[in-house]
């Protein structure tokens, strides 16, 4: 029996064990909100591309931004957006012309996500031009 207490098979792994894995519990907990803000800025990139692109295919300024809610909303809920995530959603239009439906105008969507508790806030934005011809 004495020969088993001084033996030292398998004292790395109970090192191992009490030592290393206590350390990569911190990295995982980064790599997990990582992954979260990463998916996160690419649902607002996403929405804001697919705004954009509904706010120029429309054909009047009228029925444009209502028209971009929609979409963005439906792409939302396509990605699989939580209601606390739509919460959370901001959505910003800046046009470079007035009416904003002119030739060779450009638009640009901003979609937000702000902060909580859990996420940091996500920005992403995207622009898209109005034809020469319109």
């Amino acid at each position: 029996m004495i020969t088993l207490i001084k033996s030292e098979n398998g004292s790395a792994s109970v090192e191992f064990i009490a030592l290393a894995l206590p350390l990569f519990i911190p990295l995982f907990i980064f790599l997990q909100q990582f992954a979260g803000v990463s998916a996160e800025e690419n649902i607002a990139r996403t929405l804001a591309r697919e705004g954009a692109r509904a706010y120029v295919s429309s054909s009047s300024d009228q029925s444009a931004e209502e028209m971009m809610k929609k979409v963005i909303m439906l792409a939302g809920k396509e990605l699989g957006l939580t209601e606390e995530q739509f919460d959370r959603l901001a959505i910003e239009l800046e046009c470079s012309n007035s009416p904003c439906h002119s030739p060779n105008g450009k638009v640009q969507v901003t979609v937000n996500f702000s902060s909580d508790s859990q996420f940091r806030s996500v920005t992403a934005s995207a622009q898209e031009y109005f034809s020469p011809w319109v």
